[in-house]
């Protein structure tokens, strides 16, 4: 296929400007040449072996002068006509074996930059590959931690529910209490010794109704500190998906950029990239039900919130029942 006449333009000048800035004269190599003018490998390649044959063509171009002894004798002289051909001959087929060589370096050259050009690329694939591996145990971590959050908040309900019961049988034991001290009343030989012990009692009952209700602060801080918890596990989310789209998109970029190449690198990359646009897919669709399950959590620690509130009021409510009334004091 014919090299786009655009594309080799801008080969040739890269390769000009090269050789022009080397201070041995070198030929400039074809990764220099490929960065230098932004084109595809098989095209660079095919452009630098026509422009280092135009190279030696230029030079082969300058011719030499009559040699001043063929003037003196060209004359009379036909025999030293004849050898002095010869010698030209001769020196002539040794310039153009010495062009063959310097063709045939510049061709091994040529190939070896080439397969040093394929080596870089490959590694600069794998290392692609490499952080695309990172970027999935990353998200395997985050779901792991959302995941341990969950149970964190499993667990802040199930001391909420112990809370709500050793409310429950404070209140009923409060009750009994009162029960008791309107028994009480009717004793009266024994009504200052009664009352003593059920202030004690009341003091008790009061003392666990206040442990209750720091119990139920704390779970209440505990499930803010949950919350603030998920909110920055979901920002950490969010971030690790636009990453992994960069990534994406970085690595699909590197890959048009090889499309020139040999038909089994160009479909052993496609398959590449399309493994890592699936691995891709699986990550953002399991991010998605992370957030969901945090969103699911936040509802979860409002609703515990509210049961939490509630178990507040009711501790209130107990503690106002278990005050001593004027009668009595």
């Amino acid at each position: 296929m014919a090299l786009n006449p655009d594309v080799k333009k801008r080969i040739f000048d890269a390769a000009d400007e090269l050789h022009a800035s080397s201070e041995t004269g070198e030929y400039p190599s074809i990764e220099a040449v490929r960065q230098s003018s932004k084109a595809g490998m098989n095209n660079v390649v095919e452009a630098m072996k026509e422009w280092r044959q135009n190279q030696r063509k230029q030079v082969q171009a300058v011719r030499e002068p009559l040699p001043a002894n063929l003037h003196s004798v060209i004359q009379g002289m036909g025999q030293n006509l004849w050898e002095t051909a010869q010698q030209l001959a001769n020196e002539s087929l040794d310039a153009a074996k010495a062009a063959f060589e310097a063709e045939k370096a510049d061709l091994i050259q040529l190939s070896t930059e080439q397969s040093d050009a394929y080596e870089k690329q490959a590694a600069e694939f794998e290392i692609a590959h490499l952080q695309i591996t990172e970027l999935e145990r990353l998200v395997d971590v985050a779901t792991t931690t959302a995941q341990a959050t969950a149970q964190q908040l499993d667990n802040v309900q199930s001391t909420l529910l112990s809370s709500e019961q050793k409310a429950a049988i404070a209140e009923q034991k409060a009750e009994e209490i009162e029960h008791r001290a309107f028994d009480l009343r009717t004793e009266l030989d024994h009504a200052h010794t009664e009352a003593e012990r059920l202030r004690i009692e009341r003091d008790k009952a009061q003392e666990r109704a206040e442990e209750a209700t720091k119990l139920a602060e704390k779970a209440d801080a505990r499930t803010e500190q949950l919350r603030e918890v998920l909110a920055a596990q979901t920002e950490k989310t969010d971030s690790t998906i636009e990453q992994l789209r960069t990534e994406l998109i970085e690595t699909r970029t590197k890959a048009e950029s090889a499309e020139q190449l040999h038909a089994e690198q160009q479909k052993r990359t496609a398959e590449e990239v399309h493994k890592s646009a699936e691995r891709i897919t699986k990550v953002e669709t399991e991010c998605d039900k992370a957030r969901v399950a945090a969103a699911e959590a936040r509802e979860e620690a409002a609703t515990l919130r509210g049961q939490l509130e509630a178990t507040k009021n009711q501790n209130t409510a107990m503690l106002a029942a278990l005050k001593p009334s004027p009668t009595t004091k």
